[in-house]
């Protein structure tokens, strides 16, 4: 293909663009609007194989706290979200669209996009020019089918708005967000041309929208020596604020998935900064800031982190299920505070792990709940109480990863496509604490084959491999029970609906492994015997 020099000079030109430097009061960024489809899938593909493999380049390297690539997992799909997706402008996600079905077990999504669909003067003529628009008022569009998960970077929260169809986007309390540096929305839609190359300053959003008022937000800068933290110059009235008002929401160029951080993860680490997802921020280089010493937590007296004789290393502020006072299957959550370790006098030292349990809050309207309230509750939305719960090392049995809300105040547990539970065999809203400490219940393995409005799932039975084994191994059931047909029905699969979520016991850490199996080499689930029921 012959490259002409007006397309050598562009391309020059758009790396040059890429890798220019950025000054100023607060972190901001600079991309090119000539970044096409293949250039998106580089530069957003490249950055998250970087996340992914531990790279890095001039923007990444330094410290790294959490893996943003789990948060995109194919099990992390559910039918009814909404999520954001990578444009082709510069491979921001500022494109929508809601799961509409989730496939498996081969992986597939049915989704509908969202389309701009403002009803501000303005605002109609910022979108005839195809500007970006991230905020404001959508409607449902075009169905497509996708098997793709990189298309796909964070779930965005949008309300129903006042017209019948439409789907409300703006920032909310907690979140990150970009914003459009030097915006101007009506010199950019009359002279689209002149802005096509798109600064950005990143800031934490610090109250929901209100009509009439608009959103608060507070710049962030960049942590010198950590990959990508984000902190606060300043508090009160000496921190870097200003009120975004409700007519210029379109200067929000999309949102940055992030986690807040407490300042005890690492050395030189602020307090309250945020952790962004750097397959969110466009690859160019921002000038870094230095932590300023006041605002650098002074460590505690603690363990952080503590090897576990299984290999495992348990952290604060990871959430861990663990077992309660009748037995010990793993039907509790919580998330580890804080790690002591106290020795007397030539004796072994004695480790404690602090934990916050997890406490569900609220279910649909549809759900069947417990009469007894003090039975454990294996699925939903879960707040965490204050005081902390003293447990022993040896007490946790595998870490749980749940979804966290933006404010950091709800965590959601739900099965998902791909994982194993244990359930209930024959359930029952009357089931009390006395029947698990009697161990009075019948319970059985499953996978989940489907989360679509109900749960679609595949019983399995256990294999005995070799006596010698230390772990439990399942595999697709023959059959069932017969007792059981008037609640599953006769075959192996079958579904059970969302209104009886809380048949679902605990999710089982698994892992597949091939084995020897009357002669022949099958694959096999192996589950930690740990996290089973009592008398597995």
């Amino acid at each position: 293909m012959d490259i002409t020099s007006n397309e050598l000079l562009r391309s020059k030109a758009l790396s040059e663009t890429l890798i220019k430097g950025s000054s100023g009061t607060a972190a901001y960024y600079l991309a090119s609007d000539e970044n096409v489809h293949s250039l998106r899938l580089s530069c957003v593909g490249g950055k998250r194989k970087r996340n992914e493999h531990g790279g890095s380049n001039d923007d990444g390297a330094g410290l790294k706290f959490n893996d943003f690539e789990k948060l995109r997992k194919e099990v992390n799909f559910s039918v009814g979200e909404t999520w954001a997706l990578y444009d082709e402008v510069d491979g921001m996600p500022r494109l929508y669209a809601r799961i509409r079905k989730v496939s498996a077990p081969l992986f597939g999504l049915r989704i509908t996009h969202l389309e701009p669909d403002p009803d501000d003067e303005r605002e109609v003529l910022w979108f005839e020019q195809d500007l970006p628009v991230s905020t404001g008022q959508f409607r449902l569009g075009k169905n497509e089918n996708t098997k793709d998960c990189s298309l796909f970077s964070h779930v965005i929260h949008c309300k129903e708005g006042s017209n019948t169809g439409h789907l409300i986007v703006s920032p909310r309390k907690g979140e990150t967000w970009a914003l459009f540096k030097n915006w101007d929305i009506i010199k950019w839609s009359s002279e689209p041309d002149s802005h096509s190359s798109y600064k950005y300053e990143i800031v934490e959003i610090l109250s929901d929208h209100a009509d009439g008022t608009g959103v608060s937000v507070a710049f962030l800068h960049k942590a010198k020596g950590f990959a990508s933290v984000f902190f606060r110059m300043g508090t009160g009235d000496d921190a870097d604020m200003i009120q975004i008002p409700s007519h210029s929401l379109y200067r929000f160029s999309h949102m940055i998935p992030s986690f807040k951080l407490t300042g005890t993860e690492a050395k030189g680490l602020p307090k309250d900064a945020y952790e962004l997802d750097q397959a969110a921020l466009p690859a160019t280089t921002v000038q870094e800031k230095p932590v300023p010493s006041h605002i650098i937590p002074v460590p505690k007296a603690e363990a952080l982190c503590l090897p576990s004789s299984e290999g495992k290393v348990i952290k604060t502020g990871q959430f861990w299920a663990f077992g309660g006072s009748y037995d010990d299957t793993p039907r509790y959550y919580g998330r580890i505070q804080k790690i002591t370790v106290t020795q007397t006098f030539e004796q072994t030292a004695e480790t404690k792990v602090h934990v916050c349990r997890l406490k569900a809050t609220s279910f649909p309207q549809n759900v069947i709940k417990w009469k007894d309230k003090s039975m454990p509750v294996g699925c939903g939305t879960f707040s965490m109480l204050k005081n902390c719960s003293t447990l022993y090392p040896q007490h946790l049995t595998h870490q749980i990863f749940p979804q966290t809300s933006m404010d950091g105040n709800e965590f959601t547990i739900l099965p998902k496509v791909g994982q194993l539970w244990v359930i209930y065999r024959l359930w029952a809203p009357h089931f009390g604490v006395g029947a698990l400490d009697e161990h009075c219940l019948d319970f059985d393995m499953v996978q989940v084959l489907d989360d679509a409005f109900n749960y679609k799932v595949l019983a399995l039975e256990q294999v005995l491999v070799t006596s010698e084994e230390k772990n439990k191994f399942f595999r697709a059931a023959k059959s069932r029970p017969s007792y059981c047909y008037d609640e599953d029905g006769p075959g192996v699969i079958f579904t059970i609906p969302q209104s009886k979520m809380l048949r679902f016991s605990h999710p089982i850490p698994a892992s597949r492994v091939t084995k020897e199996v009357d002669g022949e080499m099958i694959v096999l689930f192996e589950v930690d015997k740990k996290a089973l029921p009592y008398g597995w």
